[in-house]
């Protein structure tokens, strides 16, 4: 017991004193969420919106997102990828339907029995162990492969799987759904899989003739444009209501919620010819002024913005100069003299009109805001205003 102790005094004051406590957040606007929200919900006439809030919420917080939309009369379901994540909202008495989307390990099938989480069947071998190992009340939604080709049963495996679903009383059948693969820029594949998508819901509803409350899904962000075109009823939103249009048409009156700050904690000046960072892939041109960063990217600071991306002080460009390393980067400070040791910085910007907004940074990547914004530390504080 006095292990145990020790080590819970060890972890709180782990937290107490961890010192990026103090040089970095990440700024979560509550406002701009909700106004994101309402216009998507609103607009598309949605019945049932469903926050997507895999991976650490899209990197802005599992946490902090989920008590948030715990609130939110506007979000019918919130949509984990894991039992884990489920778990974690669970813990924090986040009262919202859950639904799990991605595989749960057979070894820890039960559970799901503590949870009251809807769990998402993604092939017929996955139907078959549920039906022998669930002996508690479980809700599932069934996903059908259209042509993506990652999870979800093949429409000729359809009526096998809600037989096989059937057979176990304790299993309660009430939802379909399916994913797109190019909604925004391939249209025929789209069409192809609305077609296998209205194949699934006849199917669906000939084998189950009582689904007047059931869910019916297959639109996220991206094909949010064909929901009043579609028979569906609920809409599996992430990165739209983070503030970012992955729409063909970017035609959503929506804006990104989260900034980036961290704190100078070095200021140095450099000579002419000198080098900075490993390898030194930058050299002074010119006698320069520089400050230390406390990110890098460990905290979620590409590394391919060495030398190419910038961060901001107020409106002041600060050029990246040298290699990103694990938690620090350098900026010239030249046209930013006033600055000093402590000061804030930002580093990723609400303001898409910054070099420095998530979609900057991921177009000068050659990737997607996604990708940069699930790999912001989990261990940065997020701010909630």
């Amino acid at each position: 017991m006095k292990i145990i102790s020790l080590l819970r005094e060890i972890k709180e004051s782990f937290k107490k004193y961890n010192p990026n406590q103090n040089l970095l957040r990440l700024e979560i606007d509550s406002n701009q969420l909700k106004n994101n929200i309402h216009f998507l919900k609103s607009h598309f006439q949605i019945p049932y919106l469903a926050a997507v809030l895999k991976s650490n919420a899209y990197g802005h917080g599992l946490k902090e997102i989920g008590q948030l939309l715990d609130k939110n009369e506007n979000i019918s379901h919130l949509v984990v990828d894991s039992i884990m994540e489920a778990k974690i909202l669970r813990n924090l008495n986040i009262k919202k339907p859950i639904i799990i989307v991605g595989y749960v390990p057979k070894s820890i099938l039960k559970d799901l029995k503590k949870l009251n989480v809807t769990l998402v069947v993604n092939s017929l071998t996955q139907a078959l162990d549920l039906k022998n190992q669930i002996d508690f009340p479980l809700k599932v939604h069934i996903k059908i492969d259209t042509g993506l080709h990652r999870h979800g049963v093949f429409l000729e495996e359809l009526k096998e799987t809600i037989d096989i679903l059937k057979a176990n009383r304790h299993l309660k059948i009430e939802g379909l759904m399916s994913h797109l693969a190019a909604p925004s820029n391939q249209k025929d594949l789209s069409l192809n899989q609305f077609k296998n998508w209205e194949e699934g819901l006849r199917i669906y509803k000939e084998k189950i003739t009582d689904f007047k409350n059931h869910y019916f899904h297959l639109l996220a962000t991206a094909g949010i444009n064909y929901f009043n075109k579609i028979e569906n009823n609920l809409a599996r939103i992430g990165v739209g209501i983070y503030g970012f249009d992955s729409t063909s048409e970017k035609n959503l009156k929506i804006k990104p919620i989260l900034s980036f700050w961290a704190k100078v904690v070095n200021i140095k000046n450099i000579k002419k010819g000198e080098g900075v960072g490993y390898g030194f892939s930058w050299i002074a041109e010119k006698e320069t002024k520089i400050a230390t960063i406390a990110c890098g990217y460990y905290e979620g600071v590409p590394r391919y913005l060495s030398n190419r991306g910038c961060f901001y002080y107020g409106d002041q460009i600060l050029p990246i100069v040298g290699r990103v390393s694990m938690n620090l980067s350098n900026v010239d400070i030249s046209n930013a003299l006033n600055l000093k040791i402590e000061d804030e910085i930002e580093v990723f910007s609400v303001d898409l009109n910054k070099l420095n907004s998530i979609t900057k940074v991921a177009e000068l990547g050659n990737t997607i805001p996604y990708e940069v914004l699930v790999h912001l530390s989990p261990q940065i504080r997020r701010i909630i205003k």
